[in-house]
């Protein structure tokens, strides 16, 4: 469901959608639970249980599967990804999280609007995209960028978890080739990436060789991720494309903390659109499909609003908690 609310507020403003009531049992349940939220989205994240296509979405219905060909040094590659609604539209370029494929942005895949072309990437090391990972940030956002430059007009890009920091490399690489930026629970801020040491120990070749591709080349190209964040944040600042986070507050993968990291170096006129969500965890593109589709809207309509300066915003939820 659409919250009641104003979302597409002016570049650099924050709102906060509120989490939906619930009974005293539903909250007793919730506090029961709360300890154990962090161990669920782990185990959602690798397993990949409860994050299963809705059947209302029939998996052919209203896309394409399209392959691109990519030159490599070390050889020939292919950069795999779906596409729906009108090819020579404006692009919209979704990049799905680690691990992930192209399929979890099929709800985004139908009753695509009038005018829009919308791509699901798979990522190198996923999906179509072959099995070989790319491991450095810089080189996910690289294989990518041929979508960027094949079109006639910027593109948006929609990133959401890993394949958020990936779309802001883009933005800050080929800014001219960037029309907007919608991140969703986004990693960001280098300093809260922490490697767990059975990261470390999966890493190992006779263990990575034992786990299914997707799970070892997703931990190949984590345990690598702070270094690329960090190269990231000195070059935020070239983004000239209008950005917008939504981010849940109750993300124990991606936390919160990441949204002031990005609001400090990106540039601050106009500054991001922050939209958060109470009591929302990692996984937004399954539990608020529509409201994604309203923060999309946005970032598409920012390109056809003429530019507003900032009004001052009140601090912030995130400061006050």
């Amino acid at each position: 469901m659409i919250p009641d609310l104003p979302l597409c507020q002016p570049p650099g403003e924050t709102i906060v959608v509120p989490a939906p009531e619930q009974s005293l049992a539903e909250e007793a349940l919730g506090f029961v639970l709360e300890p154990f939220q962090p161990l669920r989205e782990q185990f959602s994240a690798i397993t990949g249980l409860g994050l299963e296509p809705d059947e209302a979405w029939p998996e052919e219905q209203g896309r394409t599967v399209r392959q691109m060909r990519l030159a490599r040094k070390d050889g020939q590659a292919y950069l795999g990804y779906l596409a729906a609604g009108q090819p020579g539209g404006r692009r919209v370029i979704f990049l799905h999280g680690s691990p992930g494929t192209a399929e979890e942005w099929d709800r985004f895949l139908l009753d695509v609007p009038a005018g829009q072309y919308h791509m699901a990437v798979d990522r190198p090391g996923f999906g179509a995209s072959g099995e070989e990972p790319e491991t450095a940030l810089a080189g996910q956002a690289a294989a990518v960028a041929p979508l960027l430059t094949a079109g006639t007009r910027p593109a948006v890009l929609v990133g959401y978890s890993y394949g958020g920091p990936v779309a802001l490399r883009l933005a800050a690489d080929y800014p001219d080739r960037v029309a907007g930026v919608l991140l969703i629970g986004a990693a960001a801020d280098p300093q809260l990436e922490e490697t767990h040491p059975l990261q470390q120990l999966a890493a190992l070749d006779f263990f990575a060789r034992l786990l299914p591709a997707e799970l070892a080349n997703a931990n190949a190209e984590l345990m690598n991720l702070q270094p690329g964040l960090q190269d990231l944040a000195a070059d935020l600042g070239r983004i000239t494309a209008p950005v917008t986070i939504v981010q849940g507050l109750a993300d124990t993968l991606v936390p919160p903390e990441n949204v002031p990291f990005l609001q400090a170096h990106l540039p601050e006129s106009p500054g991001p659109r922050v939209i958060l969500v109470e009591e929302a965890d990692h996984f937004l593109p399954w539990t608020h499909p529509e409201l994604l589709r309203a923060a999309l809207d946005c970032v598409i309509g920012d390109e056809e609003a003429p530019p507003q300066p900032p009004e001052p915003s009140p601090s912030s939820l995130l400061e006050a908690k």
